[in-house]
């Protein structure tokens, strides 16, 4: 049977909307689990253990981005396959040992006790999973079978978030119910994901292949830094100010926490918009297609600031009762903190956007100035300030430096599309 040109178009049309669908519910089930899970530990554990949970999850966020090596974006970006999939599965094995070690490093140094260190090492250890699963993805996304991406990140969010309830619930103690997370993304990734991505790549590695993929591991993260370093700066913004505000005034981290909640929605919003979109912008831009890469930026770009500024703006009207209803504590003194770090969130929203293109483009030197530099500012700044005024300064550090970097980022995507 000949298929004709129009059942073609309508194939790919069909599988964009599906790759579109369930990679926005899985992304969306991903990011959702660390909100909902503060909102149990509030509610059955309280205000304490939440900001331990809050803090330890921010920390494994950090050691996830130099597990993550620049992220997914450069493996699907990879349209001349310069590399393999195993090599690129290889680079998360190889940096999940080193996020271990980085972390009881960070745990020992500050030292932590023992239920923020054990909090700690078990969250980094569930980013180290979800690290090794995203190179696994790649291979789905390639392969035009990013839906199922989006299956298994739904499918690990809901065992996930149910095993960690009825833990927690048992035994009011967040390091076994984090633990009960891990066990539950490993069964996922051993006999769901692997198993599916093999079906479109011989992703297993033989023993007597271990050293050459190592060896192309390496390359890799040579060829890679420039994208690491900029993704890895790019997740400090929020969390220098937390660190600081947890070393000088502990028992504010947990609101901060819960209030950086919102800020989690914005970064689901530029995450549905950008991800199905990569492998086109890719495309499009190795193949000169300037204007429709223009075109397709921009409306990125308004796409996000739109709904961001809806999300402001809902929650001016009904952030703090939401909150109290929500989480069952008083808010109403850090309406304008709130405020304040949604904006925030809209500004680094964009700047994640402006980063991701920027790696497309394989411009990684302005970018990576620019966050270096902000991120020095925002240190010190913080490190002066937040001792003496506490949470509501960290917060306002935040969203100005953000709203720095997109100004600087917009600058420099000009600069490139100009020389292209």
């Amino acid at each position: 049977m000949i298929r004709k040109k129009g059942d073609s178009a309508n194939m790919q049309t069909f599988s964009k909307k599906r790759d579109y669908f369930w990679n926005t519910l899985g992304v969306f089930a991903q990011n959702a689990i660390s909100p909902l899970l503060l909102i149990v530990i509030t509610r059955i554990n309280g205000i304490y253990d939440s900001g331990i949970f809050s803090f330890a999850f921010s920390m494994a966020i950090i050691f996830w981005a130099f597990g993550m090596w620049g992220g997914r974006t450069y493996q699907v970006s990879d349209v001349k396959q310069e590399f393999s999939s195993k090599s690129y599965i290889m680079v998360r094995l190889v940096l999940s040992v080193a996020m271990f070690i980085g972390a009881i490093i960070f745990a020992a140094i500050n030292h932590y006790d023992a239920t923020k260190t054990g909090v700690i090492l078990a969250l980094v250890l569930f980013k180290v999973v979800e690290s090794i699963a995203d190179s696994i993805y790649g291979v789905l996304q390639v392969n035009n079978h990013l839906y199922m991406a989006g299956k298994s990140l739904l499918y690990k969010a809901v065992a996930g978030f149910a095993s960690f309830i009825v833990i927690d619930y048992l035994t009011e103690n967040i390091f076994l119910s984090c633990l009960a997370v891990v066990f539950v993304n490993i069964l996922f990734v051993v006999y769901y994901d692997i198993k599916i991505a093999n079906r479109l790549d011989d992703i297993r590695i033989k023993s007597n292949q271990v050293n050459h993929y190592i060896k192309d591991a390496f390359v890799i993260m040579k060829r890679c830094s420039p994208v690491f370093a900029v993704f890895f700066l790019a997740m400090f913004s929020l969390n220098i100010p937390r660190y600081f505000i947890d070393m000088y005034h502990a028992e504010q981290i947990g609101y901060f926490g819960i209030l950086a909640m919102p800020i989690t929605l914005i970064a689901l919003i530029m995450s549905f918009i950008l991800q199905p979109n990569v492998v086109t912008l890719s495309q499009n831009y190795h193949d000169k297609k300037y204007d429709i890469f223009r075109k397709t930026v921009k409306l990125l770009v308004l796409i996000t600031a739109t709904l961001g500024l809806v999300v402001l703006l809902a929650t001016f009207l009904v952030g703090v009762p939401i909150l109290e209803l929500v989480f069952g504590i008083s808010f109403g003194d850090y309406k304008l903190v709130l405020i304040i770090m949604v904006a925030g969130g809209i500004a680094n929203a964009l700047v994640t956007v402006f980063i991701n293109i920027l790696v497309v483009t394989r411009h990684f030197k302005a970018q990576f100035y620019i966050l270096l530099l902000s991120n020095i500012l925002l240190t010190v700044l913080s490190f002066i300030t937040i001792k003496d005024h506490g949470l509501l300064v960290g917060v306002s550090l935040f969203a100005l430096i953000n709203v720095a970097q997109v100004v600087m980022m917009t600058i420099a995507y000009n600069s490139v599309l100009r020389k292209s």
